[in-house]
């Protein structure tokens, strides 16, 4: 099933418009079969499996004693990100099965809807982070594209936290709703991904295609 992003990497470099892709490979509305929905299931649980088996963990563990704070920061925050993520997904995966009913989560000790925000919150603030606004500015352009202009984008990425911010403070009466509302909330994130990477297959981060897919299968699930 991979071959598909295989597929979709050719396919980004041929003459056809770019900037269309992952619009046609991956539209939601492609993937609600039952087949197409366990794929989409495989591929995610293969991504969590990867983000949390990332190489730098055991990297870390044997230069922790001798790493220097700066570095060792930079990995626990990356690392951080990591899981945050990783979190998401599964989220995402287990709403797809069950999406759980106001009783459910009477019973429960945790809410899922509350954890889920927070996740997708921590998520939105990362648009904040100095490293983040200088990557989104100065990092992705590819071969013969201009930088992108960094007030430009700090602009953006700071309307775009504060529209997310009033999208996550939202409070539904029901699980399920709520659970939609986060879910319209990840896709404007994932949305914001897929411009900054110009919508090029190659370069889209595949977590982020997942994240926007099973938001969007998850929301349809919840207001069904």
């Amino acid at each position: 099933m991979r071959d598909h992003f295989q597929g979709a990497g050719a396919a980004s470099r041929r003459q056809e418009p770019v900037a269309k892709r992952i619009e046609q490979l991956f539209a939601p509305e492609n993937f609600r079969e039952p087949h197409m929905i366990e794929w989409v299931c495989m591929e995610a649980e293969y991504v969590a499996k990867m983000l949390e088996a990332d190489p730098t963990v055991t990297l870390a563990g044997r230069m922790e004693q001798g790493m220097p704070p700066d570095n060792l920061l930079r990995f626990f925050r990356r690392r951080e990100r990591i899981e945050k993520t990783r979190c998401i997904i599964q989220y995402l995966l287990a709403f797809l099965s069950h999406v759980p009913s106001a009783e459910e989560v009477r019973r429960d000790l945790v809410d899922p809807a509350e954890q889920f925000r927070s996740f997708i919150a921590y998520e939105s603030d990362l648009l904040l982070e100095a490293d983040v606004r200088n990557a989104v500015s100065q990092g992705t352009a590819g071969p013969g594209e201009e930088p992108r202009n960094g007030d430009d984008c700090g602009q953006r990425m700071l309307l775009l936290n504060r529209m997310l911010r009033s999208m996550l403070e939202r409070r539904e009466e029901s699980p399920a709703a709520a659970i939609a509302c986060l879910c319209r909330a990840l896709e404007q994130l994932a949305h914001f991904w897929f411009d900054v990477h110009r919508h090029d297959i190659s370069r889209v981060r595949r977590c982020d295609i997942f994240k926007y897919l099973l938001a969007h299968l998850v929301r349809e699930r919840c207001c069904g």
